[in-house]
């Protein structure tokens, strides 16, 4: 059976990625432990997810870009201009 295409606004597509950046950079700046390496695992995959729709992909090995360097990129890029702190990482 078919899958049924799916559309996302440009609206909705930069709010989630913009949710999901703040909330990384959250986890980054408050979280320790365990519990860090879990939360930073699960948004990172949502992140991956996410900008696998817009066909960003990040990979050291192909760019020799940090992850935090990648973030920088597609807030400036996207011009996601509610993602707090970004700076900071």
């Amino acid at each position: 059976m078919e899958l049924p295409p799916v559309n996302i606004s440009q609206v909705a597509l930069r709010k989630i990625l913009t949710d999901v950046i703040n909330e990384f950079i959250r986890i980054e700046k408050s979280e320790t432990g365990l519990a860090y390496q879990q939360k930073s695992f699960y948004i990172r995959g949502k992140i991956s997810l996410i900008t696998t729709l817009i066909d960003e992909k990040w990979s050291y090995k192909e760019t020799g870009q940090s992850y935090f360097e990648f973030l920088k990129n597609l807030v400036d890029k996207y011009e996601l201009d509610g993602v707090w702190r970004i700076n900071d990482l």
